[in-house]
């Protein structure tokens, strides 16, 4: 799988090959398609790397080998990166786990992704509490939202005296379908916010 990099040298080839042997097991985890780009882009860069010194007395071995050396150690890229897209990709099929994974990494990213990770973790605990909220009023309907004749609300897991349920009937509907609703939204956006990251 050398076609598209044309190393002349045995040994260079060799030390080339030994390399993206241990590229595509750094990158196994990842899905075909995203492992394929990764690996032609890394090797990409380093065939770049490697004659764009030819000028140079070294031989290819060497040139090779130097722009392995600047490149680093896979681990320092690739697992990070590695861990990106796959929290990427739970956290978009709406893994619990996940999303907090993902919005503490949105919390280190600065003080605007600070304040986004605030208002998506607000969202996340009104969602849960009110899909919690909506299941316990199927057995419980005294849990619900509760209007004041002063126009204040309450949501509260019990009868609140001199105020009326909205909707009793509905309420365990509605608030399971909203409520589910919004989690995906609220992973889409939480994913959308993630995805700078690689």
């Amino acid at each position: 799988m050398n076609a598209p990099f044309p190393i002349k040298s045995q040994t260079a080839l060799l030390v080339w090959n030994i390399f993206d042997r241990e590229l595509i097991h750094k990158l196994k985890p990842l899905p075909e398609e995203e492992r394929a780009d990764i690996r032609m882009e890394i090797l990409s860069h380093l065939y770049e790397s490697t004659i764009r010194n030819q000028d140079s007395s070294d031989t290819e071995e060497v040139r090779l080998i130097n722009a392995i050396s600047r490149l680093g150690s896979p681990e320092e890229y690739l697992d990070p990166l590695i861990s990106d897209i796959l929290l990427h990709q739970k956290t978009s099929k709406g893994n619990p786990l996940a999303v907090l994974q993902s919005l503490q990494a949105s919390a280190k990213k600065g003080l605007i992704h600070g304040l986004m990770t605030l208002v998506l973790g607000m969202g996340y605990f009104w969602v849960i509490m009110i899909f919690v909220m909506s299941v316990i009023h199927i057995v419980n309907p005294d849990v619900g939202i509760w209007y004041y004749p002063t126009g204040e609300v309450s949501l509260s897991f019990e009868a609140q005296p001199g105020a009326a349920q909205w909707n009793t009937d509905w309420f365990s509907v509605v608030g399971i379908l909203s409520s589910s609703t919004a989690y995906w939204g609220l992973n889409r956006l939480l994913g959308y916010l993630n995805r700078g990251r690689h």
